[in-house]
């Protein structure tokens, strides 16, 4: 069931109700003061998030539990005509709203009436205020409930420390929320993105920016984009999420999703291993705690590559390689929503290789203190009683059987590189042709273009008395040429012991020295090919005494040990 339409219509006044309750129990108590002085506040700032999306991340959760169905992340520039860097951020939504009681209590830390509830995605209450000063030193918080008016609360970590906030007292007070117009620039886009009306809803406006990790609004945009198409993938179902008015894309870290952006990029496609349902009881009543649901999946080794003949290397890296390097390791989600990545467990530690093997852990938030999931559900610390279970479901043979199925599968791709199609060509003349430009302008003649032949190519003769190897120019292209009646030719390029690889560098070995050859001026190309001739009867020579040896080694025998 989709929560944001059920919670809607009569359930919303509920919510309402036990806002209203929780503002009114608190107001003695609390006075609307700050929980410490304003080095509290500098304090949280300092205790950072891992990234400028995961301290986003807390309001857009707090938008979801607020029965949203969209929440869009705006960019802001007070009025200015450049767009290069936002100086204003702000996150709207559609949600319940807040009367304005309970605004003043949500600027301030612990400020929930939602404290310990184990069914959404906060329970502490600390996400809005902290989030918001990781990013900018002044947050507005505004809300409107549905048929209400506007009303907003200001924090100005500026203005706390010139003791603006502090009453006759001493004491640091939160202050009224008072009743407003929105920022103009927000205005405007609410209209657009909703324009049969906004009735109720929240928006947290983070301005003096100053802890911004990109440069440009595009990096911003990208970046923010990309982490939360992942974090939120599965909620996509509660509500639509957009990053400067584009479509956040939902991305399945383990690329398991149909329909899910990068899911088919391209022909490879992710292997799943069967999930896994694991409940949780408590070890002394065996009471049920909650679950886990572990996902398995191997990606092919040409996942992240464009071309899928090279590595994911600089250029050659399409868009999924982004998200195989940063979800690299155990993915684990709580409640629906991604919240950390680790790279080790206490049997095994995964290794750049490993990125393409993906294993994900969803648990309950009712095993909060078991995965020892922090206030900002940045992290986890998961306890000896969890890996013990999850080593008893199989973790540890299921990340070694997805590490060998990727293991085989570059195996079988390599074999392929050294093992051409009719038609196309070998490796070691490709590898050649990659680098067919760097000798220089004085070279770039002898290449055609419009030949169908690859500027390198390998041919083989058969020549008693010459050299093992010659090479020469033909039909555009530089030949190689391997003799085979050359010992050179059957005790070490075909001997059994060498590899497709091998050849493949013994090719390309002579193709290097055969560029030697033929740019040596005409001068010295007559020296250097007799030093060919030199070195030929010098390996033949050294092959057979090195066979004789191999022959009279076999036929030595060895007796009993005394």
């Amino acid at each position: 069931m989709n929560m944001s339409r059920s919670m809607r219509g009569a359930g919303i006044s509920s919510v309402l109700a036990a806002q209203r309750a929780y503002a009114e129990a608190r107001r003695e108590r609390s006075k609307y003061g700050l929980m410490v002085p304003e080095a509290f506040v500098r304090g949280i700032r300092d205790l950072g998030y891992r990234s400028n999306g995961d301290a986003i991340a807390e309001l857009i959760d707090n938008a979801l539990q607020a029965f949203a169905d969209r929440v869009d992340i705006v960019f802001g520039y007070d009025g200015t005509t450049s767009s290069k860097k936002p100086v204003q951020l702000a996150v709207i939504d559609n949600g319940h709203g807040m009367e304005s009681d309970m605004i003043r209590m949500a600027v301030m830390w612990g400020g929930t009436h939602r404290e310990d509830d184990r069914t959404g995605l906060g329970r502490y209450g600390y996400g809005l205020p902290c989030a918001s000063v990781s990013l900018g030193r002044r947050f507005t918080v505004y809300s409107a409930v549905a048929d209400g008016d506007m009303h907003a609360v200001t924090l100005d970590l500026d203005a706390l420390a010139a003791g603006d906030y502090t009453d006759l007292h001493g004491e640091i007070v939160v202050p009224e929320a008072q009743r407003v117009d929105l920022p103009s620039f927000v205005a405007d886009h609410i209209a657009l993105a909703h324009p049969t009306g906004w009735h109720a809803g929240t928006v947290i406006l983070i301005d003096k920016l100053d802890r911004l990790e990109w440069a440009t609004t595009q990096g911003l945009r990208e970046n923010l984009g990309r982490q939360f198409g992942v974090t939120y993938h599965k909620l996509r179902g509660e509500a639509a999420l957009f990053v400067d008015n584009e479509f956040v894309e939902p991305i399945d870290p383990l690329f398991l999703t149909p329909d899910f952006h990068l899911h088919d990029l391209d022909s490879d496609l992710a292997q799943p291993l069967d999930p896994i349902r694991i409940e949780v009881r408590d070890p002394e009543t065996a009471s049920y705690r909650g679950a886990m649901t572990l996902r398995y999946a191997w990606l092919p080794p040409s996942f992240g590559s464009v071309d899928k003949e090279r590595d994911a290397v600089g250029l050659n890296a399409n868009p999924r390689f982004a998200i195989l390097k940063d979800y690299h390791g155990i993915v684990f989600s709580r409640n629906g929503r991604l919240i950390d990545v680790q790279t080790r467990t206490p049997w095994t530690s995964f290794i750049n290789n490993d990125r393409y093997i993906k294993v994900e852990i969803e648990f309950s938030a009712t095993l909060d203190e078991a995965f020892g999931v922090t206030t900002s559900k940045q992290q986890v610390t998961v306890s000896t009683f969890i890996w013990d279970l999850l080593r008893e479901a199989g973790l540890p043979k299921a990340i070694e059987q997805l590490r060998a199925k990727v293991k085989d599968a570059k195996l079988a791709r390599r074999l392929a590189a050294f093992s051409p199609k009719p038609g196309e060509r070998l490796l070691s003349e490709r590898a050649m042709c990659g680098i067919a430009g760097l000798g220089g302008a004085e070279r770039e003649h002898q290449y055609d273009l419009g030949l169908r032949v690859s500027p390198y190519r390998l041919q083989f003769e058969t020549l008693p008395g010459h050299p093992f190897f010659r090479v020469d120019r033909n039909s555009g292209a530089r030949t190689l040429h391997i003799n085979t009646a050359h010992r050179f030719y059957e005790d070490l390029y075909q001997a059994p012991p060498t590899t497709a690889e091998f050849r493949s560098a013994l090719e390309i070995l002579l193709f290097c020295y055969g560029d030697v050859l033929l740019d040596a001026g005409e001068g010295a190309k007559g020296t250097l090919f007799g030093q060919v001739h030199l070195w030929s009867r010098r390996l033949e020579q050294a092959l057979g005494m090195m066979a004789s040896h191999l022959i009279a080694s076999d036929d030595e025998d060895v007796g009993p040990l005394e």
